[in-house]
């Protein structure tokens, strides 16, 4: 082998060990009970990861060659793993993958500046990356009481049907059978609802709307037929997403001359950090089962 491609080689895979070293252990240190993930998480994780290559390997080529595959690496662990699904592994990678290149960019100055200035860079490296979990836990202890603290979203959106108030609360209060297209996100992975039953008609029935992988019971707390629904959640049995639990529910009826508006209100309670960056994904998640139940509600509706 070409000894240059040869050095290319065991510089990539060096850089590629510490890379998914410090991802992957940087993930174990920050997931915790996976009740709450922060900026350690989505942010100083990556950030380490990157600035660590680019102290072991010299080359920008080999630096990138390195982040992508640990980057591959790490996010196929994760997926095998089941520790995280697919979803959210998707809506995390531009967070991670910015942080992993300011990292990279700061390491690769750091290096050249003071690093490679040194009597002896290269037990100075090796200092230096030994140090990088160390400062993941610290970072995760500081952050730990901030992350915890769960803020409380309000994701609402509407559409118009062709039937009266009546019709349209009934077909609501009870959903027989949901099928037909899929969102986006329903088809890689979020829970996809099948129907919902109602057991009593009035304040304190029992409403459970089951998905293809568990179900979601909710104590009706408000009921004024054919204008107001509220609802309480009060059991999930959906798999995964510690940090996001669903709290309340509300559907408002209105008459739009021989058509009804539906407005439907969900409340979620989540401990997902920065709240920047994931309040428009969750909201994309939660509206896109909205849009699939009020597909499904138009569909009905049609029908004579």
């Amino acid at each position: 082998m070409d000894p240059q491609r040869k050095n290319f080689s065991k510089g990539v895979a060096l850089g590629t060990l510490v890379g998914v070293a410090l991802q992957l252990g940087g993930y174990l240190i920050a997931r915790g009970a996976r009740t709450e993930f922060g900026w350690v998480m989505f942010v100083v994780v990556p950030f380490v990861s990157g600035f660590a290559v680019a102290a072991v390997v010299r080359r920008p080529r080999r630096v990138a060659a390195c982040c992508l595959a640990g980057g591959i690496i790490t996010f196929s662990v994760l997926l095998f793993t089941g520790w995280e699904g697919i979803v959210c592994c998707v809506m995390s990678l531009p967070l991670v993958a910015i942080g992993v290149a300011i990292g990279a960019f700061v390491g690769y100055k750091a290096r050249g500046r003071f690093l490679d200035q040194m009597d002896a860079p290269g037990k100075a490296t090796v200092l230096l990356v030994l140090l990088c979990p160390l400062f993941i836990a610290a970072a995760e202890r500081v952050e730990r009481p901030y992350r915890s603290i769960q803020q409380r979203e309000v994701f609402t959106t509407e559409t118009t049907v062709a039937a009266s108030p009546e019709r349209a609360w009934d077909l609501v209060a009870r959903m027989h059978k949901l099928d037909g297209p899929r969102p986006f996100l329903l088809r890689v992975g979020l829970p996809v609802p099948t129907r919902c039953e109602l057991d009593s008609a009035a304040v304190g029935g029992r409403r459970v709307c089951y998905f293809d992988s568990g179900l979601i019971a909710q104590e009706v707390t408000d009921w004024r037929r054919p204008s107001f629904m509220g609802l309480r959640v009060t059991e999930s049995t959906l798999p995964g997403r510690h940090w996001l639990t669903f709290s309340d529910a509300s559907y408002e009826l209105f008459a739009a001359g021989t058509q009804t508006r539906v407005v439907r209100h969900t409340t979620i309670g989540t401990r997902l950090y920065p709240r920047w960056y994931w309040r428009p994904l969750e909201r994309w998640g939660v509206t896109s089962e909205h849009a699939f139940v009020f597909s499904n509600l138009q569909s009905w509706t049609q029908t004579p």
